[in-house]
């Protein structure tokens, strides 16, 4: 497939870097990289020699800036490069072409190949931000065939311009696979570059800001008091040129003029190239101005921002930024200053989760490009929403239902079986293909690929990632299983083309009732009952995970030192032990090896035979059989799950005055034999206390495939399941 990819500044570079590198490095693709706009200028530091570094193979420079940063000029630049590119892509005859997000030198680009009959890739659409940047962006999206966009918001406002929602991806933003992997700490070189005899982090300030098109002469109004805040908090400061919009020339001029780039605190620079940006970024005390940067990738790191203005006021952002829509005195800029400055703010991955190229790739994989390029489009999806009212005007809800949804293929490794399911962003199961389970790894992994190979059964699905559930403790940033000899993770992004995340089941099912329950709890402990016990914490909607993640163990909390009832994990005494499912199964036995059995079959429960039967069958014991026994007074039945349910009930009594959630959740095949029990137990037990614990039992089924697709369906807009 013969793909060009388009350039025109270091703002979209940064973005691109890392898809054209994952294109690069797959010989499914011929890339071609069109270089052209402010990247070939030396008013904005020649920065297609970047590029050049990067090793991608440029195969043309487009002149196409002219000079004057007026509206005119804007408009005189897109025209000279619609002059100029049929030639190019006459020549290069390109599969697709891919261009990113709403800068105006992008938007010739996706004319011209529309135009022409090249299919359109467009990267970032559907955001909203301010300045004429959202008429260019969505322009942009009306011109391209097919859409990569870096969350819900964004898909589902491309889906309102009546887009096809199956050519839709969700991949999160590329830059943030760069972002996530970077070693911040490791700042020394970029300092040295940038910051010369600099000592020390979170002690300098970032400035960048660019003009307001649609607002220019208050914009510069607004840079020249934030020039007046900088001078009196005397901050080291690095100072960025403004990109190429009309009115950068009288920014720059300002800064002159003033004798700011004179000043020993201001180092003053045309362009940071992206690696080095990144390293100032996460050690600075404070970003100010107006960039998207301040808004999208600050947020990785935790970094201060101030918000200046209108040209990022609609775009989604984190707790780090403060935002000043309209100052009226340097004082205003100040006092926030000082206390945003060196501030330390929490990461939060609102725009991705590092594995956008991954996703990205598989996405491109799909195109039929012997298909019509013929675009079509969903009126249907805005009209019916209206015909009832007999309006056909109006604002369509980002919370509607999308019609083409976004899938996870979910895996569930469990004791008996390894199923593969779809799954929805509603958690809606559309699918499953399940075998018995193997006990030999690399049989495991191949079973897994043939699985989803049948489940996928070459149709074309927007699937954005693998998400596996396993019995085993998994290391959720590896893709290890502990104590397991193979990778997991590793072996099935190689083989299936997709981003894979892997968590223990029991997480796994806290994150399905975090994300599908009834509730969606965004605090909570939750213990799953099947075959073992496991369990979940969440926390401020996010898992926990423990130093060693072994947090949620609740199978294992000790339960009793007086008994020697063995767990499969060693030890003696566990909760598992008395209430897991395979202890009913050893409970059941010892009834049919007692005197009780000829009173089993008395009550018409069935021959001797037909119970040491279903004594074997693992269903058999999932079902509240024993529980019916205790019901009809079955002593020995009786004494087993009044064991069972004092355990369980101790050990969330344990929990609660552990770590003190405000409400347990009973889940799985099990939790309804023991439930109204345990939840008598503990309300006693607090009323002592004179508290209340809620402890509840969830109703939903399938929890560990419905939690293993929440690990990727949710990554690209919160991806950060991890506490620390």
């Amino acid at each position: 497939m013969k793909i060009a990819v388009v350039t025109c500044n270091r703002a979209d570079y940064s973005k691109l870097a890392p898809v054209l590198k994952g294109l690069m490095e797959d010989s499914f693709f011929q890339v071609s990289v069109l270089v052209m706009g402010s990247h070939l200028s030396d008013d904005y530091g020649y920065t297609y020699k970047l590029v050049q570094q990067d090793g991608m193979p440029i195969d043309s420079m487009i002149h196409t800036l002219l000079k004057g940063e007026t509206e005119g000029a804007m408009v005189e630049s897109m025209g000279l490069a619609m002059m100029k590119l049929p030639d190019v892509l006459n020549r290069l005859e390109p599969d697709l072409l891919m261009v990113q997000g709403d800068r105006f030198e992008a938007l010739p680009v996706a004319i011209a190949a529309a135009v022409m009959n090249v299919r359109v890739v467009h990267l970032e659409g559907g955001e909203v931000s301010g300045n004429i940047d959202d008429v260019i962006r969505h322009s942009i999206t009306k011109l391209s065939h097919y859409h990569i966009c870096c969350n819900q918001d964004a898909r589902l406002r491309i889906e309102s311009m009546c887009e096809d929602a199956s050519r839709i991806l969700l991949s999160g933003c590329p830059a943030y696979d760069q972002l996530i992997k970077t070693d911040t700490s490791q700042y020394q070189e970029a300092f040295k570059r940038w910051l010369p005899n600099h000592r020390g982090v979170r002690n300098f300030i970032i400035c960048l800001f660019h003009p307001v098109t649609t607002a220019i002469a208050e914009s510069i109004h607004q840079f020249q008091l934030i020039l007046d805040a900088l001078l009196e908090f005397g901050a080291k400061t690095i100072l960025l040129f403004p990109n190429v919009d009309a009115g950068s020339k009288e920014l720059v001029r300002n800064v002159r003029m003033r004798g700011i780039d004179k000043k020993d605190f201001v180092h003053f620079y045309k362009h940071v190239p992206f690696d080095d940006f990144v390293y100032l970024m996460a050690n600075c005390a404070l970003i100010i101005g107006n960039s998207s940067a301040g808004i999208r990738e600050s947020t990785v790191f935790g970094t201060p921002v101030i918000n200046i203005g209108t040209r990022q006021n609609a775009r989604m952002a984190a707790a780090n930024v403060e935002t000043i829509l309209e100052v009226v005195n340097k004082d205003e800029i100040l006092n926030l200053m000082k206390i945003q400055f060196g501030k330390i703010y929490p990461s939060n991955y609102i725009y991705g989760d590092g594995k956008a190229v991954q996703r990205i790739i598989h996405f491109l994989k799909g195109i039929d490009i012997k298909a019509s390029v013929q675009k079509s489009f969903n009126f249907d999806r805005n009209l019916s929403s209206h015909r009832s009212t007999g309006s056909y005007c109006g604002v369509y809800a980002l919370n509607m239902q999308s019609l083409s949804e976004q899938l996870a293929l979910a895996v569930d490794l469990g004791g008996s079986f390894i199923r593969v399911a779809l799954v929805n962003s509603q958690g809606e199961i559309h699918n499953i293909l399940k075998t018995e389970m193997v006990a030999c790894p690399e049989e495991r992994i191949q079973i897994i690929i043939q699985l989803v190979n049948e489940l996928l059964d070459e149709k074309r699905y927007p699937v954005v990632g693998v998400g596996v559930s396993t019995e085993g403790r998994g290391n959720s940033e590896t893709g290890e299983i502990l104590f397991a000899p193979k990778v997991l993770r590793t072996r099935l992004e190689d083989a299936l083309g997709l981003p894979c995340s892997i968590e223990n089941d029991g997480n796994c099912a806290a994150l399905a009732e975090m994300n599908f329950g009834k509730s969606k709890l965004q605090d909570m402990a939750l213990l799953h009952f099947g075959t073992g016990i496991g369990g979940g914490i969440v926390h401020e909607g996010s898992l926990w995970t423990g130093y060693s993640y072994s947090a949620g163990e609740f199978g294992h909390i000790v339960v009793s030192f007086d008994d020697e009832r063995v767990c499969p994990c060693g030890n003696s005494g566990c909760l598992e032990a008395y209430a897991g499912g395979w202890a009913l199964s050893n409970m059941a036995k010892e009834i049919e090896l007692s005197s009780n059995l000829k009173e089993i079959v008395d009550r018409d429960h069935g021959t001797e035979e037909e119970i040491k039967e279903k004594r074997n069958d693992d269903k058999f014991f999932a079902c509240p059989f024993l529980a019916s026994l205790a019901d009809g007074g079955l002593n020995l039945a009786v004494q087993h799950l009044s064991r069972a349910s004092r355990a369980i009930a101790a050990a969330i009594l344990t929990i609660y005055n552990s770590y003190n959630p405000p409400v347990i959740v009973m889940a799985g095949p099990l939790a309804p034999v023991y439930f109204e029990e345990v939840r008598t137990l503990v309300e006693k037990k607090m009323s002592v206390l004179g508290k209340e614990f809620p402890v509840v039992l969830s109703d939903m089924t399938e929890m560990p495939l419905k939690g293993a697709a929440s690990l990727v369906l949710n990554s690209p807009i919160l991806a950060n399941f991890k506490l620390r």
